[in-house]
């Protein structure tokens, strides 16, 4: 294994060394963060015959989980040589077409109702470890998104599942990992209490009890867009913030880090503070810059019915591969192969040096 992971305080450490070592950008220390952006669909698949079909891809006409999962891996080392440190990939993917017909019925999960484990979703986790590891990346691990989740029998089992995919982490030998235990927990949504603001710690809690030979995982719970940031026994408990920018502007984003830093929980233990889930707008990755927090693109992609600071309905999904937008919405290009994704990475590039560390 070639790439680990470590934080020291508010900085992340590769290989025992700050990121981004002794590199500052417009007079701002660029060291120590962990550029990012939100890939979560790398091991997508729907169990759900009348959805899947949905995911075809234009030029084959079927939808195909592992041909998915290869091209992710494959533009891995580009994205590194960009200056890209960090993705975050999700075991249970995220959303792609919103409208309920869709949303509410398909089924991309690697455990059953009852906690049972589906095989093939680790294969692919781990093959995008394992490609990850080897250029030097870091993969932030999503265990549970919420839509999934619902489907999940009790609280039992999601703590079970909690504690069992931390040790299936660990036993890969993999270090190059950060855990994002629930996307979102911040918001709610009407789950079971586990994953809420006030309950969010308890997942928390069992990933930081579950070690192998005396190593444990780093690991927080991604909090939502707006104003929500961890709080209570969450933001006192976890190794990371990952609060989302989803639906700030600069100056409203810039004005949530800071109110976190200076919360209470951050100044007793001063801890990285990552976006990992904003816009495609360059404009808050230089606001969280400025503030000293790592960032993470999200770049929804066209034809899914969703809305933030860009309509994504304004346009049907490509049909075209080269020309697929985005990075959410299925099927997906993998490739920096639009002006919005070719912004973000010479933007990263361009802070952090790129070839320069």
């Amino acid at each position: 294994m070639k790439t680990r992971i470590e934080i020291d305080g508010e900085t992340f450490l590769i290989n025992g060394r700050p990121t981004y070592e002794g590199r500052v950008f417009e007079g701002k220390p660029v060291e120590g963060l962990l550029f990012n952006s939100r890939m979560v669909q790398a091991v997508f698949d729907d169990e759900n015959p009348e959805t899947r079909k949905h995911w075809a891809y234009p030029d084959t006409g079927v939808w195909d989980p592992q041909r998915n999962t290869d091209e992710f891996c494959a533009m891995l080392p580009t994205y590194r040589e960009k200056g890209l440190l960090g993705v975050t990939v999700g075991f249970q993917g995220g959303g792609s077409i919103y409208s309920p017909e869709v949303y509410d019925t398909f089924q991309c999960t690697p455990y059953a109702p009852d906690g049972t484990f589906q095989p093939d979703y680790f294969k692919r986790i781990e093959q995008v470890l394992a490609a990850a590891d080897e250029c030097g990346m870091v993969v932030i691990v999503n265990y549970f998104y919420w839509k999934q989740a619902a489907r999940l029998k009790n609280g039992k089992v999601i703590e079970t599942i909690t504690a069992r995919v931390s040790e299936w982490l660990l036993k890969s030998g993999y270090r190059n990992i950060l855990v994002d235990v629930a996307n979102e927990a911040g918001v709610g949504h009407g789950l079971d209490p586990l994953i809420t603001p006030e309950a969010v710690h308890r997942l928390i809690e069992i990933v930081q009890q579950t070690t192998v030979n005396g190593r444990r995982l780093l690991v927080g719970a991604s909090s939502g867009g707006c104003d929500a940031l961890p709080t209570g026994r969450w933001a006192e408990l976890e190794d990371i913030s990952m609060p989302h920018g989803n639906g700030c502007k600069p100056e409203e984003l810039a004005a949530k880090l800071r109110l976190f830093k200076t919360s209470s929980a951050f100044q007793k233990r001063p801890r990285p503070v990552m976006v990992n889930e904003d816009t495609i707008y360059i404009e808050n990755l230089d606001a969280a810059f400025q503030e000293g927090c790592s960032w993470g693109y999200y770049h929804q992609g066209y034809g899914s019915g969703y809305k933030d600071r860009t309509d994504w309905t304004a346009k049907p999904r490509e049909t075209n591969f080269e020309h697929l937008s985005g990075y959410q919405t299925l099927p997906i290009n993998w490739g920096i192969n639009e002006p919005t994704k070719r912004a973000f990475f010479d933007r990263v590039s361009e802070i952090t040096g790129a070839m320069a560390f």
